[in-house]
Order: C-alpha cells, then sequence, then structure tokens
C-alpha cells in the first residue's frame, strides 16, 4: 500500500492544484492524506467543499470516499480499514515535521504500507511520477529514501534540483544541478553518488525506514528535516533519485515563508539544532559561521534579521525554540 501525504497551511489553491494532478496518475493504488496545519483562513472547508464538487468527476474519490478525520482521530487510528481521501485537522500549526507525522502515523497503522510519499502542497506531479519512484526502489531495495526530478513550475526548461549537496563544516546546502536544461537525461545512478540528501518538496520514502529510525525531527519545525533524515539513515539505508519521476514545484507554499524573517531565523538556527544532534564535531566552525550572516545582514540593513542571529549566536534563541 502506497500513501501520499500533503501537508496544507494557508495554500487552499495550491492543495487543490497539488491533488488535482494526483488524481491523473497512473499506475498502483494509493491513498491520499491531505493535512491542514491548523490553517484558520478556511483552507480546510474549501478544500473539502472541491472534493465534494470533484466526487462524481473523478473515479480514485468514487473508489476513496472523503474521510475528515482530527488529529486525535488519525493518530489513534480510528479510521477504519476501508480505502479513504483522508482530509485531517491538525488544530495548530504543527511545523513541516509535525504535520507531515500525523499524516504519517496514520499511514504505518496499516502494517501492509509499503511506501509513504510526502509532496510539498505548491507541486504538481507528472503523471507517471509515481510509477518511475516505484520502479526505481524495485531495482534497488537498499534505497530508503527516493527523490524525483524537480522542476520549476513556473519555468518548466529549468531543473530546480536533483537531490542535495551538504557542507557540514558550516551547515549549507545547494540544490544539485539547480538551473540546469530539464531536457539532459542523467543517469540516475551517478546521481546517487553525488548527492548528500533527497529534497523535501518530494520525499519517497520506504515504510519499513520510519519504522525502523522513526518519523521526522519535530524540533526543527522548518527546514533540514529531509537532511536530518538522511543523516539518520546513513549505514542503514541509501538515498536515491529517480530522475525520470518529475514533479513540478513552485516553491514555499507549504509555509508562506521564503525570504523573510521567520524562513531566516529556522534556516540559520536549525544550522546548529542540526549539528548538534547528528554532527557535532562541526559545532564550533557552524557557530562561527553565524558571524558571517550577521555581518551580511548587518551590512544589508536588514536590522531585525541581524538582532534575530545574533539572539541565536548568544544561545536565547536556539536549541529550545
Amino acid at each position: 500500500m502506497i500513501f501520499i501525504v500533503v501537508l496544507n497551511w494557508r495554500g487552499a489553491d495550491d492543495t487543490i492544484g497539488c491533488v488535482r494532478s494526483l488524481l491523473e496518475l497512473q499506475g498502483p493504488d494509493f491513498q491520499i492524506v491531505v493535512c491542514d496545519n491548523g490553517s484558520g483562513d478556511g483552507s480546510y472547508e474549501r478544500i473539502r467543499d472541491w472534493l465534494i464538487t470533484q466526487r462524481d468527476r473523478h473515479d480514485y474519490l468514487r473508489r476513496h470516499p472523503l474521510r475528515e478525520l482530527s488529529r486525535v482521530q488519525a493518530e489513534r487510528h480510528s479510521h477504519g480499514s476501508e480505502p479513504g481521501f483522508y482530509l485531517v485537522q491538525t488544530g495548530e500549526n504543527l511545523g513541516y515535521a509535525g504535520g507531515n507525522n500525523v499524516g504519517i502515523r496514520l499511514a504505518l497503522a496499516y502494517p501492509n504500507t509499503e511506501y509513504v510519499w510526502l509532496l510539498n502542497n505548491d507541486t504538481e506531479v507528472d503523471v507517471d511520477s509515481l510509477q518511475q519512484l516505484i520502479r526505481r526502489c524495485s531495482i534497488r531495495p537498499d534505497i530508503g529514501i527516493c527523490g524525483s526530478k524537480l522542476v520549476y513550475h513556473h519555468d518548466r526548461s529549468k531543473i530546480q534540483g536533483l537531490g542535495g549537496l551538504f557542507n557540514p563544516w558550516i551547515a549549507t546546502s545547494l540544490h544539485y544541478k539547480i538551473n540546469e536544461s530539464s531536457a539532459v537525461t542523467y543517469p540516475d545512478d551517478q546521481v546517487d553518488q553525488r548527492i548528500d540528501y533527497v529534497i523535501g518538496a518530494s520525499l519517497f520514502i520506504r515504510a519499513r525506514l520510519l519504522r525502523d529510525l522513526g518519523l521526522l525531527e519535530e524540533r526543527y519545525f522548518l527546514y533540514f528535516e529531509e537532511i536530518d533524515l538522511a543523516y539518520r539513515a546513513r549505514g542503514r539505508y541509501s538515498i536515491g533519485i529517480a530522475t525520470s519521476s518529475i514533479v513540478y514545484h513552485k516553491e514555499g507554499a507549504s509555509t508562506q515563508v521564503g525570504t523573510g524573517e521567520l524562513a531566516d531565523f529556522y534556516v540559520l538556527r536549525n544550522r546548529l539544532l542540526f549539528t548538534w544532534l547528528n554532527d557535532p564535531k562541526y559545532i564550533i566552525t557552524v557557530w562561527l559561521g553565524l558571524f558571517v550572516a550577521l555581518f551580511n545582514r548587518l551590512r544589508r540593513g536588514q536590522f531585525r534579521k541581524a538582532a534575530n542571529v545574533l539572539r541565536i549566536i548568544l544561545g536565547s534563541r536556539c536549541l529550545n525554540d
């Protein structure tokens, strides 16, 4: 069994677009779980109403009736055993990991779940994308986390990333093959050897890995969750990319952040948190790197961002926030 989990936070239009593309997927059957992260702006109701109007238009929705669940119902597995389209209200903003974990727990309640596919709500999938992920994992049973070829939604001629590269000395990351032509074909095995993690917009995860290693780390709230999972998997599972699995990404809708203060805070704070949890021998160089970030924000006149960086450096806004 395959579960697809989509997290919504104040992005009903994007989520509906994502779900619409999922309804056209080819391949084996799957269950969809949409978790609304306590949006409070009517997103949940808009998604629910749209699903109701589409019920007679899509065979998938006729075979998978809408099942509305609270977070408690989802996590206590009181959802029965029949196929369904699960719409879950978490009740509050649990962050990227926390919101997705609600859906993951629901998926893992089924003992025959083989894969959980986490998709950002600002993605739209190619009709063959799921089949290509399954094919890649079938060929390579050692792969525990598999990614897609992410292509910019607004410019489908360019790649957003084929996985990511990570520098542990300063805890920074870079998308592999970013802005390269999407028409170019890259061998899967060659990409696998280069990347350090799978980009979180499309994470195809073996259920066995989640049962072995645990769910996403919720202390990050935003950013670094996929890198953390890849690090925890080292030595037990491989990571890989199915370059024939195409996912179009708009960027940023699940969190509604990008370059603002909130995003800046979590990106920088989580450099320290990730390093502390996974590779503490680099903690000094990562901490020193924050002084460069502080200088850059002061130089650009971003004083509120600079104040946040200073608080992180001094430890008043770091591991416990």
